[in-house]
């Protein structure tokens, strides 16, 4: 739980630095179009890295008293004294990870640098997993340091990664310029704060959808905890190309329209869509017709308890993917939206999606209808194809309105230098 509260707090205000690249992708979208050099940007991303100190602020006055959370939970005293003292263990990580990881991640594909990160991420994870083996059950020369291993693992390879990203990313000539500590730019600002607290509290409510849901179903037994964490892991896995399209869409929306071009905005979005639809049609089709065989990856044949966890695992699954499609579809068109400049009302509707219908509604379902788990992923659909409606529309009428704007002119025909 420790774990898990620290990494939903993080991903949580991490969504805030999110506007960076907005005005990132903007700048360099003015700079295509008006066919000239592409300003200073040290200026924006220092200011990102002001934010990102800010910002670790609200996280450790949340987490350092990570004791008082778990006992509220009434978790054992045990727990609570471990979990305590793990979180302020991991808490070390915080900087490398939010201030310099998590803002690269945000800018660097924002300026078209994303093989920078196809190149570290996967190693992230593979050290990652390498030092937590080594350091808890003390493998490959380490000292055996047990739970206490895997937050030192955190911690060495955030500080580790960090490091190399800094590195090779300064050695690349198109980046070194602009990744200077130089005087923060505070009309950027302004304006990261104006659209990235809006992603911040989409992102949070999303978080809290899915943890809530976490919770209810433990609340259900262990049964259906067990096929809760069954269906959300696998869920989870599938959802990170739906992600990586809404980031992308995000960067070229906001390019495009710096270009003046909200045709070829249109047309990425457009293209976001068909690819997200592509996807999760797959995926769909893999958790409907193949549930009993996801599911037995996860379960021992021979425990009494898989018996029990297998069907409740199955429907999850089958739930899961029927609002594959709708789930693909909301996060690339938040993406497309937030690429707009609009963050703030999207924001509100994923609020008013979540909290009635995915929390309480699916509440409602499982303790009050009789549903069980199924009614808890039930609500999270329903949530979910509300959400998916309801951004659809907003997105359209966006962009209406910027073709409206803008008319038919000479920008519909620049064409895309990547």
């Amino acid at each position: 739980m420790t774990t898990n509260l620290f990494f939903c707090t993080f991903i949580t205000f991490q969504a805030a630095l999110g506007g960076a690249s907005i005005l990132i992708s903007r700048a360099r979208g003015q700079a295509f179009a008006a066919q000239k050099t592409l300003e200073d940007l040290s200026g924006i991303v220092s200011s990102g890295v002001v934010l990102a100190l800010l910002l670790c602020l609200p996280v450790l006055a949340i987490l350092l008293p990570a004791g008082s959370l778990l006992a509220y939970f009434n978790e054992p005293a045990q727990i609570v004294t471990q979990g305590s003292r793990f979180m302020h263990l991991l808490l070390w990580a915080l900087l490398p990870n939010l201030v310099v990881i998590g803002l690269l991640r945000i800018i660097l594909p924002a300026f078209g640098s994303e093989r920078l990160l196809l190149w570290t991420m996967p190693g992230m994870a593979v050290m990652n997993g390498f030092l937590n083996a080594g350091l808890i059950h003390g493998r490959f020369g380490l000292p055996q340091m047990g739970l206490w291993g895997s937050a030192c693992a955190t911690i060495v390879t955030g500080w580790s990664v960090a490091l190399l990203l800094v590195v090779l990313a300064r050695r690349q000539a198109h980046l070194k310029h602009h990744l200077r500590l130089t005087r923060p730019d505070h009309r950027a600002m302004i304006e990261m704060l104006r659209l990235g607290l809006p992603m911040m509290g989409a992102t949070g409510a999303e978080l809290l959808a899915f943890q809530m849901t976490g919770l209810h179903a433990g609340a259900l037994g262990a049964v259906s905890s067990a096929a809760h964490q069954i269906a959300l892991s696998v869920t989870s896995t599938a959802f990170m190309i739906s992600l990586a399209l809404s980031q992308a869409v995000n960067i070229r929306v906001a390019y495009w329209l710096g270009a003046g071009s909200p045709q070829a905005a249109l047309r990425s979005t457009l293209g976001a869509l068909m690819l997200v639809i592509a996807w999760t049609c797959f995926t769909a089709t893999v958790l409907i017709v193949f549930p009993e065989y996801i599911a037995g990856f996860y379960l021992n044949g021979k425990s009494s308890d898989a018996a029990q966890v297998m069907p409740i695992a199955v429907s999850l699954l089958k739930i899961a993917g029927v609002f594959q499609v709708l789930d693909g579809v909301q996060c690339v068109c938040a993406g497309a939206l937030r690429g707009c400049h609009d963050t703030f009302m999207p924001m509100v509707l994923m609020v008013l999606t979540y909290l009635p219908v995915s929390i309480f509604g699916g509440d409602w379902l499982a303790f009050h209808a009789g549903y069980g788990a199924a009614g808890l992923w039930i609500g999270l659909a329903t949530g979910l194809g509300i959400l998916a409606i309801l951004l659809s529309v907003r997105l359209t009428i966006t962009f209406r309105r910027r073709l409206r704007e803008t008319g038919t002119g000479v920008s519909q025909d620049l064409a895309d230098p990547a």
